[in-house]
């Protein structure tokens, strides 16, 4: 007769919990360490004032307009190391301040810094620049938005928000 072999009996799988441990520690101290910041209380968010708890009549805030145009749409020019990009050549844009239209970028920054020292009274009633609300038309480009925020960032504006769209006639131009 053959000889039956004898089954060993498995041995226990263990686990070895110090790694797990160390890791454990580890998302202790940065969340410890770490300071995350929150933008929820400082991002301004133009809510209806007139409903709601408030039983007091809301005064309504100046704010001054200023609205991007697109003159011109230009060529688009490929980018040469990234085929996803393009520069327009030929591209160009004006402004509105209120009712005014501004043909250029050195008259725009003027007229800034000239109403940024017209003050309005906050609900404190401490005299600050009036809010600034950008709006822009078909065809304006981010480049376009983000340099009339730096200009009137430079010109003092605190409350920059932005407006509605503006129509939506598209360039031809335009794939």
């Amino acid at each position: 007769m053959a000889k039956k072999k004898k089954r060993k009996k498995p041995e226990p799988a263990e686990i070895d919990m110090t790694p797990m441990i160390d890791c454990t520690f580890q998302l202790i101290i940065f969340f410890l360490c770490c300071e995350f910041k929150t933008l929820e209380g400082k991002l301004s968010a133009n809510l209806p004032k007139d409903v709601g708890v408030n039983t007091t009549q809301a005064q309504p805030i100046e704010k001054l307009d200023l609205r991007i145009e697109n003159q011109e749409w230009g060529n688009k020019v490929p980018d040469r190391t990234d085929s996803r990009r393009f520069e327009l050549e030929g591209h160009r844009s004006f402004w509105y301040l209120g009712p005014t239209r501004v043909r250029s970028f050195p008259e725009l920054e003027q007229l800034l810094r000239k109403e940024v020292k017209a003050k309005v009274p906050d609900k404190t009633g401490k005299m600050k620049a009036r809010p600034l609300v950008l709006k822009s038309g078909p065809g304006v480009t981010y480049a376009d938005v983000t340099e009339v925020i730096d200009l009137a960032i430079d010109a003092g504006f605190e409350e920059i928000t932005f407006g509605g769209g503006e129509g939506t006639r598209k360039n031809p131009k335009a794939k």
